[in-house]
């Protein structure tokens, strides 16, 4: 049993009564149902710091369960959506339906900027806006967060005309709830500590938690060491820092998204083969510019990875103890990145077995109580009384083996998931 709020790692016994945890003890205890786990691995249900939620279709009045499935099979109990501005067009809407409906796994919701702009007129994302559009995004910004928001999430990359004023103001609301405010930030690569930089002078500015998405995708050109040491700087001066990162070296996103701008091959090797496409006619293959430019004039919905970051400055990143596990998984249609369905017992595999940069504990804190403490979700923990969301894993087998051209495949090695 490891539970890292407690710091326990021993060979113990767990009692559920009403589902909560009612008791860890070395005795041998007896209940209604018993399961067996001689052998394996219990931990707290795994947190998924950013992912990408299930599309809810206001018709029907159902979920699209895709996210969610691939979530529950590789150990995730939890997952934190609404990430890089991207979200449900209303999230009320969104957050009633999770309790009137009912979903397979925890679901926590950022506000996402995007919603928050789109909600008060059709702006270009290259301009900004005034200040009345703001203080509106601030008063539904305000709604959001006292009906269970977890805080706000920013695609500046997405979203180039959004300025320092928007931010500010976004944030300032944010800190008044003790909320996060998140981000994937305005540049990658050579743009990237700039970018951290603009985020992190935010936060100097309002007090307030923030955290930096997938920074596997944003700094693993040759700018990770530095990155690190950026935000460890802040800490150090009292600022409430952390990052996300998953364990592959290749990114996914819209391929008609600002990502994908003019000057986007010049960043990337200059190499229009880096980047594969994931659906329609060109599903699996490498671009050339002629595919690509047609995919993107197309089809700018569908998603591409880019096989661009090193692979050691990913690994330095998810070593570092002030980075948490997000696997930034997102689907279209079942089409998209591997990490949605193997960022998790990845992890394991490739860090604590195969590559042994991380131990069994410090892999296990990334993936449930740090992220759940980061963000004040009261879940990640098998501490008594709280809820029983519980993995049960075989250290032996555990491994992802979703690829790039299957990127929905079953993981192996995960023996229970209670919720």
């Amino acid at each position: 049993v490891i539970n890292p709020e407690d710091k326990i790692m021993s060979m113990l016994n767990i009692g559920i009564i009403a589902n909560k945890i009612s008791c860890i003890t070395v005795d041998d205890i007896q209940g209604m149902k018993v399961y067996d786990c001689a052998g394996l691995v219990v931990t707290p249900g795994f947190v998924d710091a950013h992912a990408h939620e299930d599309a809810y279709d206001e018709e029907t009045g159902n979920f699209k369960l895709d996210i969610s499935l691939c979530m529950l099979k590789m150990g995730v109990t939890t997952m934190l959506g609404g990430q890089c501005g991207i979200g449900p067009k209303d999230l009320c809407q969104y957050l009633n339906a999770l309790d009137q409906k009912g979903h397979p796994l925890n679901v926590a919701m950022m506000s996402a900027h995007g919603c928050l702009r789109d909600a008060q007129g059709d702006y270009d994302k290259y301009k900004s806006v005034d200040a009345s559009v703001i203080e509106k995004m601030k008063w539904q910004l305000e709604r959001e967060l006292g009906i269970g928001s977890f805080g706000i999430s920013f695609g500046i990359r997405y979203i180039p005309g959004l300025d320092h004023r928007e931010l500010l103001g976004l944030c300032q609301t944010v800190k008044k709830y003790d909320a996060v405010a998140a981000a994937h930030v305005r540049g990658d690569n050579e743009e990237a500590l700039e970018a951290f930089n603009e985020f992190i002078q935010i936060g100097r500015e309002t007090g307030g938690k923030i955290h930096l998405s997938h920074i596997g995708s944003m700094a693993a050109f040759g700018q990770m060491r530095a990155a690190l040491e950026l935000f460890d700087e802040c800490a150090a001066s009292g600022m409430d820092i952390a990052a996300d990162c998953y364990p592959y070296n290749a990114f996914c996103t819209e391929i008609g998204s600002a990502t994908f701008d003019e000057g986007f091959i010049h960043r990337y090797g200059g190499d229009y083969s880096k980047v594969e496409i994931t659906e329609g006619k060109y599903k699996g293959q490498r671009c050339t510019e002629e595919t690509f430019l047609e995919t993107r004039t197309e089809h700018p919905e569908y998603l591409a990875v880019a096989h661009v970051m090193k692979e050691d400055e990913v690994d330095m990143a998810l070593k570092h103890p002030r980075t948490i596990l997000g696997s930034d998984g997102i689907l279209n249609n079942g089409n998209g990145h591997p990490r949605a369905s193997g960022s998790f017992p990845r992890f394991i595999r490739e860090y604590v077995i195969n590559k042994k940069l991380v131990s069994l504990y410090t892999a296990i804190d990334k993936m449930t109580y740090q992220t759940a403490r980061k963000f004040d979700i009261p879940k990640g923990s098998l501490s008594i009384g709280k809820d029983a969301d519980i993995t049960v894993f075989d250290l032996e087998t555990i491994r992802d083996t979703a690829t790039f051209s299957k990127p929905v495949s079953d993981p192996e090695g995960i023996k229970y998931v209670f919720i």
